[in-house]
């Protein structure tokens, strides 16, 4: 079995293909300019543009996880052996961003609609750096752009988000008062942590940082990555709490879905086998 520095083994070619991923995605016509979209009906974005096309994810990450051993020490994984590269590699030095005005930049529509396009993208950066600072977590890091979309999108897909208790699917399904009681106090048990999410973080950090590729990567290489898999959750979580606030089930299951896929494309497995626990992600 592989050990968790070579979770990401193949890692770069995703990352190469990350501006391919939004671009086209923003690019492509489909009646409406990209910024209208976006903001009106995210889910139909993702839809229309197949945000998570095998093309951009083809389980990059999948292979060298099926290593991962249940019980595995997160402590250990965070500790790079003699003659491992420095711990900093993921980090970058951050600047304005990069991703939203770029991808704005190739948006159909006018100056004006691809201003609106990149102040919604502009918003899914700001939230992104808002979790960060909140959790402890440093927002220019390549690991915890990585460790931001798998642990949100496993909450959008498990229902494990934090709502209105009025709007919470998993309350909604239980039978009276004190089954609503019950089922809240399980959801907040499977909640991930933020001790699990640290552990999530050092996989990452470590096996990022052991790739040869991503040892090559520019400052701005490494912040537009992480601002391109910030916007991804957040279209994603918007589409989802569209759904939710309309008592629109099928929109919130569009979501959960297009999370699910985020998940699977990224790691390589059924979500079912995703599982989390003090060790981190194990597979």
């Amino acid at each position: 079995m592989k050990k968790p520095h070579a979770i990401c083994a193949a890692i770069w070619p995703a990352l190469a293909t990350l501006a391919t991923l939004v671009a086209t995605c923003i690019v492509a016509p489909v009646g409406r300019t990209a910024g209208a979209q976006i903001m009106s009906n995210p889910t139909q974005w993702y839809i229309d543009n197949q945000m998570y096309s095998t093309r951009v994810f083809n389980g990059v990450l999948g292979n060298s996880m099926l290593g991962m051993k249940s019980g595995a020490n997160a402590n250990s994984a965070a500790k790079a052996p003699a003659g491992a590269p420095a711990a900093d590699v993921t980090r970058f030095r951050e600047v304005a961003p990069i991703a939203p005005q770029a991808l704005a930049q190739r948006s159909a529509g006018s100056a004006e609609q691809q201003e609106g396009a990149r102040r919604q993208l502009d918003a899914y950066v700001a939230l992104y750096h808002q979790v960060a600072q909140k959790d402890g977590f440093p927002a220019n890091d390549l690991a915890y752009a990585f460790e931001y979309f798998v642990v949100n999108n496993y909450h959008i897909y498990h229902d494990l988000m934090d709502l209105p208790y009025d709007k919470d699917p998993r309350a909604r399904r239980g039978r009276d008062g004190f089954d609503r009681i019950r089922i809240m106090s399980e959801k907040r048990q499977l909640q991930i942590s933020i001790a699990q999410e640290r552990a999530i973080y050092a996989q990452f950090r470590t096996s990022l940082a052991r790739n040869a590729e991503i040892q090559q990567m520019t400052d701005a290489q490494k912040q537009e990555a992480a601002e391109k898999l910030a916007i991804m959750y957040g279209v994603n979580r918007s589409a989802y709490l569209r759904g939710i606030d309309a008592n629109d089930d099928a929109a919130a299951e569009q979501a959960r879905q297009m999370a699910r896929q985020g998940l699977e494309k990224l790691l390589g497995v059924p979500v079912s086998r995703i599982k989390v626990t003090s060790a981190g992600l194990e597979l």
